[in-house]
């Protein structure tokens, strides 16, 4: 029994007499022994049962020297002194032994109620790990709590051939083939390792941590790992299976990526090389006129192009997919923008009207000119491809609040009845079997941009036919010109 314990049970028996002492003549002998049975169920429900008994003897024996006559004397003279010395000494130590029977019943009680808590917390919180580092940042945060244990680790098993020291092998796999937690001291006798199998459909897991040693010798220590252990188990099965699901997911994901780019290949890249050939088989026989060679070397250029932005767009995608698209930002003007991203659009398509409507007077904003460009072309292409010959593509480009929106819009089918947003993923084409070139990357692409910039990429059917795509910027805070020029 602790000193710290003892010591001040026995002071506070001590001081009552002394309290009491110089009111002895005012005190009956009855009241004065129900004063101390109320001083040992104090000390019984604050400091336990063995204080309680220790102060229930001090105080029998202090009541019998200082308050039975003959005063300051144990020789009791009388039977009812001595009875009532008896009787006060026996109730004493019941009531003592039953409040501190009540007080450590209130204490597991209240252990089981804070290990409750701890136990739901526990479940409710492994709900959301998806990894096993997760479920063991859980796990340490619950033994914590519940139990105070200390340098918590779930180790897989290619982990057990080097375990935390003083740890051996031998001690894992014995607890993992016993199938329940193991308590085995450690190299300070002041802790227990608790050793606690993790096993279920799975790869084997073993929690391993560190218990006071006093944690260690409770009964409930164990029952608690137990109860702990199944909920970790069906959480480290979880995120196995769900590990196991996404890696099916991403292989699946990626066969129909590349299904879908062999598909879209062998179909957009077939038909413009059949026409290369052909047309380099017949600038070879040499029997075409000179206006016939210049027509078909522009064919074969056009061509060339087609070709080379179907590759482009496969790149760029590849790119923004990787996440290692890195932005060059700089303040721009729009109109500079556009006017580089028209004469691109006009070299390859010489004779489609395109018709502008940008005000005067619209703030710069500061973007990635090449890839917003890439963006315009892209919106500009599909305009072009999917609307008819001779209809105009037109470009508008206005202010919205803190936006900027250029819009491209065409007279041709207009979105699907859905409203087009299926449009925007990979490899999705107005009309699935077309003969117009394009593997469906366009607007994916640059919606990707957009979003990199902070902005949007959005779709609607226009009045009286066709689509407009709106490619939407934030303006921000344009500097001024003397902060230009503080700069430089």
């Amino acid at each position: 029994m602790p000193l710290r314990q003892l010591l001040p049970a026995l002071l506070v028996s001590v001081g009552l007499t002394l309290l009491m002492l110089p009111l002895q003549e005012a005190i009956d002998l009855s009241n004065t022994a129900l004063l101390y049975v109320l001083v040992i169920v104090v000390i019984g429900s604050h400091y336990g049962r063995l204080p309680a008994i220790a102060a229930a003897l001090l105080s029998a024996l202090l009541y019998a020297h200082v308050f039975v006559p003959p005063l300051f004397s144990l020789a009791i003279t009388e039977a009812q002194y001595l009875l009532a010395t008896v009787v006060m000494l026996v109730v004493a130590l019941l009531v003592g032994h039953l409040t501190a029977a009540l007080k450590a019943q209130a204490e597991q009680v209240q252990a089981r109620e804070t290990q409750a808590r701890a136990l739901y917390d526990l479940a409710r919180h492994l709900t959301a790990a998806q990894t096993p580092a997760e479920v063991e940042e859980i796990a340490g945060r619950f033994l914590g709590t519940a139990l105070q244990a200390g340098h918590t680790r779930i180790l897989a098993e290619s982990g057990f051939a080097a375990p935390p020291a003083p740890l051996d092998a031998a001690a894992l796999q014995a607890a993992l083939a016993g199938g329940q937690p193991l308590l085995t001291p450690g190299g300070d006798p002041r802790h227990t390792f608790a050793l606690v199998p993790l096993v279920a459909s799975g790869p084997p897991h073993l929690l391993v941590c560190e218990l006071p040693a006093a944690q260690a010798r409770n009964r409930g220590t164990r029952a608690l790992l137990e109860t702990a252990s199944s909920v970790l188990t069906v959480a480290l099965e979880r995120t196995h299976f769900a590990a196991v699901a996404r890696e099916t997911e991403l292989r699946r994901a990626a066969e129909s990526l590349r299904g879908s780019i062999l598909s879209a290949l062998s179909h957009d890249l077939r038909t413009p090389l059949t026409v290369m050939l052909g047309l380099a088989d017949s600038l070879a026989l040499g029997k075409a006129s000179a206006e016939r060679q210049k027509s078909m070397l522009a064919a074969l250029r056009n061509q060339a192009l087609s070709i080379n932005q179907l590759v482009t767009n496969l790149l760029d995608m590849a790119r923004l997919r990787s996440g290692n698209l890195e932005l060059n930002q700089e303040w721009q003007p729009i109109d500079e923008v556009i006017g580089a991203t028209l004469r691109q659009v006009r070299a390859q398509w010489k004779d489609r009207e395109i018709t502008l409507d940008i005000p005067p007077g619209l703030p710069p904003l500061r973007l990635d000119a090449v890839l917003v460009e890439r963006v315009l072309w892209n919106l500009l292409e599909n305009a072009i491809k999917y609307s008819p010959a001779d209809t105009p593509v037109e470009l508008v480009a206005r202010r919205f609040g803190d936006w900027l929106d250029v819009m491209v819009c065409d007279w041709g089918p207009g979105l699907p009845a859905d409203g087009g947003e299926e449009l925007f993923g990979l490899f999705r084409r107005g009309q699935s079997e077309s003969s117009i070139p394009g593997v469906g990357l366009g607007l994916a692409i640059a919606r990707s941009i957009a979003e990199a910039h902070g902005g949007q990429v959005l779709a609607e059917n226009r009045m009286g036919g066709g689509a407009c795509f709106r490619l939407r910027l934030p303006l921000g805070n344009a500097p001024t010109l003397s902060d230009l020029e503080n700069e430089t």
